[in-house]
């Protein structure tokens, strides 16, 4: 097998004050449910056959060139607001690494690969059900745009799970993402809580070697170190505004869900909106809203902020201050480029799009303006809102609330290629909801029928296809 990536062992190098050495379940059958080939071959793993493809992602063979047992990586955080120092990687460890040649380092990491020493009374374990979903997500975050975790690989196992949210038994899986670091907001809370400077230093010039490597650290070391900061927090504000255009729901926001790469990850009761209701929740113990849709990116910010406490004897405080002001800006920058690009044109006013966005959070349920049509509907500006006014469809937007939107989108252009685009993208419309998602599963459960999941994936492909999503993602 012919493998034009580097096998790297840098997390390894690190030494065991960031993971211990976990031990993988021996599991009772592997069937490979699910490759992504697209995410493979910048590491090498296209070619793979399918036996190979088990042997390495489902049990565990260790890689040539791979030095180290998996790693179960260690990581404190809070959740829901309340300090968490019993974290870190219960169940599923960093497998390996690769270099590609474009020099972009990608981990390997699992989930439901076995009990670790964090695995705080769980199984260690995951249920087909979710492998699956996490699947959707990441699929459908990547068509339109938003940088995310790749599902690498999904293999059912054929152990009989319980579970309280969902009925059982129920089926289990062991899927692998290809992530851009797994280093979280929580890996730098757990040394500043420990005490250890030395090894917070060391965290940096990690990122800064590996995921940074644009920041020259030769200059002061007081200047490297904020703008290591600096760029963890552009990256995630990013990241927000994009998934706000998106109408992503992560669930859990806590701060050991954040990967300072900005990749989203660590998907659990994810939703994507029907209607821009900002206080839409997607995890049904989330009593408070704190991460509700139009939250998130206050979310992300107190993240960040328990970041800056964390680098508090490296940072000074003013200096903190001033770099998470960064936020704000970044954020709605992020959010106007990413509204342009998901409707199709070329560029709108802040002031206009802070009116489009409030009209949308408090007024689309009330008039059922669904989010995901809204952009199809007015994909390239002021020809395709012209065409769907004259309507039957297009008269829900002419009530009083929605005129604001279409007098301004009525003055965008339309952006290169996007009125050529716009009948394809017109016939593919793709979302996923709830229901759907679902229903994909009902059929998988139920049925055994696999074949509703790999229409969607080839569905959602062709999205982003049209919308060109691989100039804004790392497949």
């Amino acid at each position: 097998m012919k493998n034009n990536s580097k096998v790297m062992n840098n997390h390894f190098s690190l030494g065991d004050t960031f993971y211990d050495i976990a031990k993988p379940a021996l599991f009772p059958n592997h069937i490979l449910r699910f490759r992504n080939n697209r995410a493979a071959k910048p590491i090498g793993f296209d070619d793979l056959s399918d036996d190979e493809w088990i042997e390495y992602f489902g049990k565990f063979s260790k890689y040539p060139g791979v030095n180290h047992d998996p790693l179960a990586l260690k990581y404190h955080g809070h959740q829901f607001g309340h300090y968490n120092s019993e974290l870190g990687d219960g169940r599923g460890f960093l497998l390996a690494q690769f270099l590609d040649k474009n020099n972009n380092l990608w981990d390997l990491g699992t989930k439901g690969s076995g009990q670790t020493k964090y695995s705080r009374g769980g199984d260690g374990r995951l249920t087909l059900k979710g492998a699956i979903r996490e699947l959707l997500a990441t699929e459908f975050l990547s068509a339109l745009g938003v940088a995310t975790s790749q599902t690498l690989s999904i293999i059912e196992t054929e152990e009989k799970l319980q579970r309280n949210d969902e009925p059982s038994p129920t089926r289990s899986a062991v899927l692998v993402r290809r992530s851009n670091g797994h280093i979280r907001i929580g890996t730098f809370q757990r040394l500043a809580y420990l005490n250890q400077q030395d090894n917070l230093e060391t965290l940096i010039d990690y990122l800064g070697d590996n995921y940074f490597t644009h920041i020259n650290n030769s200059s002061t070391r007081d200047y490297f170190i904020e703008s290591i900061f600096l760029e963890c927090v552009k990256k995630i504000a990013t990241s927000m505004g994009k998934i706000i255009i998106s109408g992503f729901v992560h669930g859990v926001l806590n701060t050991d869900n954040f990967n300072v790469t900005g990749e989203v990850f660590d998907f659990g009761p994810w939703r994507f909106v029907q209607y821009a209701n900002q206080n839409f929740t997607a995890a049904y113990f989330d009593y408070n809203g704190r991460y509700s849709f139009g939250r998130q990116p206050e979310a992300a910010l107190w993240a960040l902020t328990q970041l800056g406490k964390s680098l508090n004897k490296l940072i000074n405080e003013k200096r903190i201050i001033e770099i998470l002001n960064e936020f704000s800006t970044t954020f709605h920058l992020s959010l106007k480029r990413h509204f342009c690009w998901r409707i199709g044109i070329k560029d709108i006013d802040s002031k206009s799009l802070n009116e489009i966005m409030n009209i949308l959070l408090n007024e689309s349920e009330k008039y059922e303006i669904d989010y995901a049509s809204f952009f199809y509907d007015f994909f390239g500006g002021r020809e395709a809102i012209i065409d769907c006014l004259k309507t039957n469809y297009g008269n829900k937007y002419k009530v009083e609330g929605f005129l604001k939107i279409t007098d301004i989108l009525k003055e965008g252009q339309s952006s290169k290629g996007a009125s050529e685009k716009r009948k394809l993208i017109d016939n593919n419309r793709e979302n996923m909801l709830i229901d759907e998602v679902e229903q994909i599963w009902e059929e998988i459960n139920k049925n055994n029928n696999w074949k509703l999941l790999e229409k969607k994936i080839s569905k959602v492909r062709k999205l982003g296809n049209l919308l060109e999503s691989q100039k804004l993602v790392n497949f």
